[in-house]
């Protein structure tokens, strides 16, 4: 990997950047797009007439949460959407009320009717019923709104100009409905060492921090889109303090709250050790999918997990390289690609630590495979001998 300079921070929706404005000053919240509705107009209209965005089945609903994201009323933010041609009716309509709920339904469908008239009526209450519909069964607890825009999942894709973030109005949208294209997804998450962390923790948590924000997204390609060959990194963060560097930025409370909701999912799949470790462990912890989303559809979905709470610091970069590298083509999507990550992990020249925990920690596992790949391969999945 070569030294680029930072990433910018841009939002996924906002492809062609001109709503972008991504503050560096600490304790700035970024406004990504305009609450001027003539100035939004244009935004949207010049982010909607990308070329990039055509055919791009995620552009409308990334798109509509940049704008909730940035704080636009919902009314003016449809109206946005409609007059840039940015999807059709129904497609906005639906994504806008899953985006805001019930409050938001009443401005949507009176702003929609202005545009389209009563002739229109029956498409737009359809759409706005769809949206409730798809936002009830997708939040988690009834968060509250404070709650709901207080968090971000940044994406540190191994190729393109720039990272992405990603809000949700719903907290398990950002874990469990994550962008869709990318080859592996790997979960970047804070474990038990992270708060009142101790020199070797703190040390491994800057170290990590620092080469995905620095290293990572480092390609000169001119392609923002996800695709398959492209590994990303997703780091949970508090929208309050982006802008920061990327280790102020981390949720720690989002995290822990994944972390659990792992440790659960591992629990009913018989793998009551790991979700131990993820309970007890220092982290961070990498988890990583092929599907787009945290926890999988099923047992047999293959997943990747990464201990490191016992890795020094100076291993970081080498870790973060086997998973920032390009997946070849033939693997792409399929769980080669993640035996791929694993031997890469696997194959560090790390070597023997004073500290006889480590060494014992290191040899017994710090990878482990999970789902239906975990059988078909059954050589040695330790880590290599450090004898």
């Amino acid at each position: 990997m070569p030294l680029p300079e930072a990433p910018r921070v841009l939002s996924g929706g906002d492809r062609s950047a001109s709503g972008a404005d991504v503050s560096g000053e600490a304790g700035v919240v970024s406004n990504l797009y305009s609450p001027d509705p003539l100035r939004l107009r244009k935004q949207v209209a010049d982010a909607c007439g990308d070329p990039r965005a055509v055919g791009d089945r995620h552009f409308l609903r990334s798109l509509v949460a940049d704008l909730y994201f940035s704080g636009v009323d919902p009314a003016t933010g449809t109206e946005a959407l409609l007059l840039g041609n940015c999807g059709t009716l129904t497609d906005i309509l639906t994504e806008m009320v899953t985006r805001g709920g019930p409050d938001s339904l009443d401005p949507i469908v009176a702003r929609a009717r202005s545009i389209h008239g009563s002739g229109a009526a029956r498409k737009i209450q359809s759409a706005a019923k769809a949206g409730l519909a798809r936002h009830a069964s997708m939040t988690e607890s009834d968060p509250r709104p404070e709650e709901i825009l207080a968090y971000g999942m940044l994406y540190f894709p191994s190729t393109g100009d720039f990272s992405r973030l990603d809000s949700a109005m719903a907290l398990n949208r950002l874990y469990e409905d994550a962008i869709p294209g990318y080859g592996i997804y790997t979960f970047v998450l804070l474990g038990r060492g992270f708060a009142n962390a101790s020199e070797s923790d703190a040390a491994r948590y800057r170290e990590l921090f620092r080469v995905i924000e620095t290293y990572v997204t480092t390609s000169d390609e001119n392609n923002s889109g996800p695709t398959p060959e492209t590994p990303a990194f997703l780091v949970p963060i508090s929208a309050e303090n982006l802008g920061r560097p990327l280790i102020e930025q981390v949720a720690v409370d989002l995290s822990n709250h994944m972390r659990r909701h792992l440790g659960q999912s591992l629990r009913q799949e018989g793998h009551a050790p790991l979700a131990a470790t993820l309970d007890t462990g220092a982290g961070p912890f990498l988890i990583s999918t092929l599907e787009p989303r945290f926890t999988p559809t099923g047992q047999d979905a293959p997943r990747l997990v990464a201990d490191l709470s016992m890795i020094g610091a100076e291993y970081i970069y080498g870790i973060v390289d086997a998973y920032d590298r390009p997946i070849p083509p033939e693997a792409s999507g399929r769980v080669e690609s993640l035996l791929l990550i694993r031997d890469r992990l696997l194959g560090l020249p790390m070597k023997p630590a004073v500290m006889s925990e480590f060494k014992t920690k290191i040899q017994n596992a710090w990878v482990f495979m999970i789902g239906r790949f975990a059988e078909a391969h059954t050589g040695d999945l330790r880590a290599p001998s450090l004898t």
